[in-house]
Formats: C-alpha cells, sequence, structure tokens
C-alpha cells in the first residue's frame, strides 16, 4: 500500500510565491474599490447637506445660515473649546441652527479625511496640544454666503450672497466644500504654487484672491505622499455634487491659483472681483 505523503518544501515555496502574486494582484484593485467607496460615501454625506440647507432655507424664507456658527454657536467658542481644534474636538456639542436639520450621524466627516486626520492632525498648523484629534467635521460652509451675525455682520457691498435670491447661478456657487488640515504654499508640491494660508478649522470658507484664505481640498485621488495633487468633492448651491481640482497648469505658472475664490462666487473670472 502506498503511504501518503506531505507536502515538500519546494511544493510550499510554489503554493506561497502563488498566493504572493495574486495578492500583488488582487491588492491595487482592492485599493482602488476601497478608494471609490469612500469617494461615494463623501459624495452622499454632502448630499445630506444640501438637503439640510435646502429645508434650512424654506424654514428661513431663504436667508443663509452664518457659516461660523450654522452647526457650533458662539456660546461653544470657550477658551477650553477654542475655534482652531473645532474639526477634532469631540467635547462640544452641536447646537447651531442648521444642525436640527443634519443630526444624522455619520454624514459629517469623509472616511478618507478620517485617515488623513490620524496621520496628519497633530502636524495641523494651529493645532493645540491636548485636544484628542477625533474629527467631527470635515465640510465647510461658502463664508459668501448669509449676512453674518450681531458680533461679524458683513456687509452687502463685499459681495456677500445673504439670501438664496441673490445666487444668479446656483449649479455654480459652491456650498460646502471639503478642506485640507494643512496649507499649501510654495514650498510645498507642486513646487512655486501657493494655494492657502489658513486650514480647516472652523466651518467657515473664506477666499481670499492670489491664493490666500481657504482652499478646497486636494486629498481625493492622490498617494499619500504627493496629497496636493487630488481633487475634492464640492457641493453647489442647486444640491449637485462635483470633484474640482484647486489647480490647473496655467496655475502652476502663475504661482497662485483662484479656484477656490472663483467657485466662491460662481464666476469664471474675477475681473470684478479685484478687491477681495
Amino acid at each position: 500500500m502506498r503511504k501518503n505523503k506531505g507536502f515538500t518544501l519546494v511544493e510550499l515555496l510554489v503554493v506561497i510565491a502563488i498566493i504572493a502574486l495574486l495578492m500583488a494582484i488582487l491588492m491595487p484593485a482592492l485599493n482602488k474599490a476601497r478608494a471609490q467607496a469612500q469617494l461615494i460615501v463623501c459624495r452622499n454625506n454632502l448630499k445630506n447637506y444640501g438637503l439640510a440647507g435646502l429645508m434650512y432655507l424654506e424654514a428661513n424664507n431663504d436667508k443663509f445660515p452664518f457659516p461660523l456658527t450654522c452647526i457650533y454657536s458662539r456660546a461653544t467658542f470657550t477658551a477650553e473649546h477654542p475655534w482652531e481644534c473645532r474639526w477634532h474636538d469631540a467635547g462640544v456639542v452641536p447646537d447651531g441652527p442648521l444642525w436640527r436639520y443634519l443630526s444624522a450621524k455619520g454624514v459629517h466627516s469623509c472616511p478618507v479625511f478620517a485617515g488623513i486626520a490620524k496621520t496628519r492632525g497633530a502636524n495641523h498648523p494651529l493645532h493645540i496640544a491636548g485636544i484628542p484629534i477625533k474629527p467631527t467635521f470635515s465640510y465647510s460652509m461658502n463664508g459668501r454666503l448669509s449676512a453674518g451675525d450681531k458680533i461679524s455682520p458683513l456687509a452687502d457691498n463685499l459681495g456677500q450672497m445673504i439670501g438664496l435670491g441673490q445666487v444668479r447661478h446656483p449649479a455654480r456657487v459652491l456650498f460646502f466644500t471639503e478642506e485640507n488640515i494643512w496649507i499649501i504654499r510654495s514650498s510645498d508640491k507642486p513646487p512655486g504654487l501657493n494655494l492657502s494660508n489658513y486650514a480647516l478649522n472652523d466651518m467657515y470658507f473664506g477666499t481670499q484672491k492670489n491664493g490666500n484664505g481657504d482652499c478646497i481640498a486636494t486629498f481625493h485621488k492622490a498617494n499619500d505622499s504627493k496629497q496636493n495633487t487630488g481633487v475634492s468633492n464640492v457641493l453647489f448651491i442647486d444640491g449637485h455634487v462635483s470633484e474640482e481640482k484647486a489647480y490647473d497648469k496655467e496655475d502652476i505658472a502663475l504661482g497662485y491659483s483662484d479656484k477656490s475664490m472663483k467657485l466662491t462666487f460662481g464666476v469664471d473670472k474675477l475681473i470684478h472681483l479685484i478687491n477681495y
């Protein structure tokens, strides 16, 4: 009778090599599928923000909430809970006027952003040690919308769109967007490009000309080593979400990009906005 024999060392090595080869083939596809799934989750989050914004407008005579306090009221801004760390301070309870329309859990932060915050959160330019980095939101609202509040009134002659009726092109005006938790200045890649001098902190998305102020995110569809080369998910007033790049080849040649500012106003050029 023939005795059963086990696997030889060569056979085991062949099996291991085959498994390793299959993993090498499948991993890129699995990573791509996971990234696409996270992108879809992020878009759906922003669509929820769009629905909440629409309900708020209908209940408030088509007037926009103040971006700075739309989710967290001024009462929550204290020395213990400073604005610099608002995006990751889990000790703050949301109580702003938009919150009642947006209280569903899990829609306030992009899953891709959560991973980035874990590895880069402590390097935030305004990070205050002692406040745990537990992302509570990763989206911010267009600062050109609303008239502000009693403490920070915003004049209409500064290009503010106080109500929905003042938005001429709802499909072109940014409502909510993602931001990076780092600034992109000339020392960052791509070389020579100035995109922002503020990182995500509160929910007020304020842009300025010549690549200053806040900037839409750049981390989607980008490798870890090139996180300034990707795209951002952007929600527009009309409710649609699209991917937007923060700059193009012409911007690199100029050394700065006004793309984020154009999105907040809903214009293609800044000819009439040179004072902002």
